[in-house]
């Protein structure tokens, strides 16, 4: 009796290994700075949580149809025609998906044939090369670099591309670089997937959390490439609704008709009550969201004047999400070795960058969805602690 072989390649999340040995000293009485999870620290807006509660009250728990509710893809659609100048059916080119995770997997068995390759920019979501290896296909690191803000380097993507690339992974704003790609690389990644006839699987998932003024562009409103363009979005990041399971995915109606096979199959149907807490999300007061931004940029601010003074550190600033990733390379310690070394010490927990897919074991993700007085709390840990190495 043997599990299947494809479980070779399918590791425990890094990063929930640190968040369960986390949670284990916290029950064990130690206090914790979580810098290590992807969860904005902020409640649900309470007008989409009244809305859920609401569908609730009003005995809207049962299936919904596979795509979702109506309401809410009426509301994605318009919400993906007023900002990102995209224009998708919502009866037959939208899903309702239980989180942006449901979406990205959807989307590998739907499209990738065993042996078929996938580019991927690194560092990454490492969930992204498990869903590639659970598809039976093979994830090609496209490495970017800290010395251009971790901007994708498009002779290094060409020199990737090959006769069994089936699919590129876009990123942006990007986990964990906090790098947004302007409208020039985007236009460049366009006319490059239009030229090798590949899919493009855009994560857009931090797209509201964005910094300096930069701009959000969705590759599938440039011209010539929806067709072949998924889009994937979600509630959990912006609204602060990791716990709800709820994202979609947009695309030309024959992807759908794949997608929705493998979403039947598998979820049947996004949470019913969640779904309408969505709707309130898309078509209701947006102040809070905007608050948070601000207050992400803040903490943003914060970490990154702090890190950038401490000997042996580097990073860029980040234009979007709420993560800095940072250069150790020139210390003498492994990222883990330094990751156990803050946890123990200074009772701060961040990621290794390995986690990530990083090209070399000397980086560490830092989460600064956290209080702003706990980033102070935290920054002063870290820098005793590496000035101490």
């Amino acid at each position: 009796m043997t599990i299947a072989k494809r479980m070779d390649d399918i590791p425990f999340s890094g990063i929930r290994k640190i968040f369960e040995k986390v949670g284990a000293m916290e029950a064990a009485g130690h206090e914790v700075i979580h810098l290590e999870i992807g969860r904005p620290d902020f409640g649900t807006p309470g007008h989409i949580v009244q809305a859920a509660k609401q569908a609730l009250d009003q005995g809207k728990v049962h299936y919904t149809s596979n795509y979702g509710i109506s309401e809410l893809r009426k509301a994605v659609a318009d919400k993906l025609r007023d900002e990102n100048q995209l224009e998708y059916d919502p009866e037959s080119e939208i899903i309702v998906t239980a989180g942006a995770n449901e979406a990205v997997f959807a989307a590998m068995l739907a499209i990738v044939e065993p042996g078929d390759e996938v580019l991927i920019p690194c560092p990454c979501w490492p969930t992204y090369f498990s869903c590639v290896h659970m598809a039976g296909g093979n994830p090609v690191p496209v490495p970017v670099n800290l010395s251009n803000g971790f901007q994708l380097d498009l002779n290094n993507l060409k020199k990737k591309i090959g006769p069994r690339t089936k699919m590129l992974i876009l990123n942006s704003p990007n986990n964990p670089s906090g790098a947004v790609y302007p409208k020039e690389i985007i236009e460049q990644v366009a006319a490059l997937v239009q030229e090798h006839g590949v899919f493009l699987l855009s994560d857009e998932i931090y797209e509201k959390i964005i910094y300096d003024g930069a701009s959000h562009i969705s590759p599938a409103s440039l011209p010539g490439i929806k067709q072949q363009t998924l889009t994937i979005n979600g509630f959990s990041k912006a609204y602060a609704m990791t716990g709800w399971r709820l994202a979609y995915v947009a695309a030309d109606k024959e992807l759908i008709s794949a997608l929705i096979r493998i979403h039947q199959n598998t979820v049947s149907c996004a949470t019913s009550f969640a779904q309408w807490g969505g709707l309130e999300a898309l078509v209701g007061s947006q102040k809070e969201l905007d608050a948070m931004v601000m207050e992400f940029e803040r903490r943003r601010d914060l970490v990154y004047q702090r890190l950038r003074v401490i000997p042996g550190l580097s990073l860029a600033k980040p234009q979007g999400a709420f993560y800095a990733f940072v250069d150790i390379s020139t210390l003498d310690i492994s990222s883990y070795e330094l990751a156990d070394l803050l946890l123990n010490k200074a009772k701060v927990a961040v990621v290794p960058g390995e986690v990530f897919e990083a090209p070399k074991q000397s980086w560490l993700r830092i989460s600064y969805a956290a209080s702003y007085a706990n980033l102070t709390r935290a920054m002063d840990g870290i820098e005793k602690v590496i000035t101490d190495l």
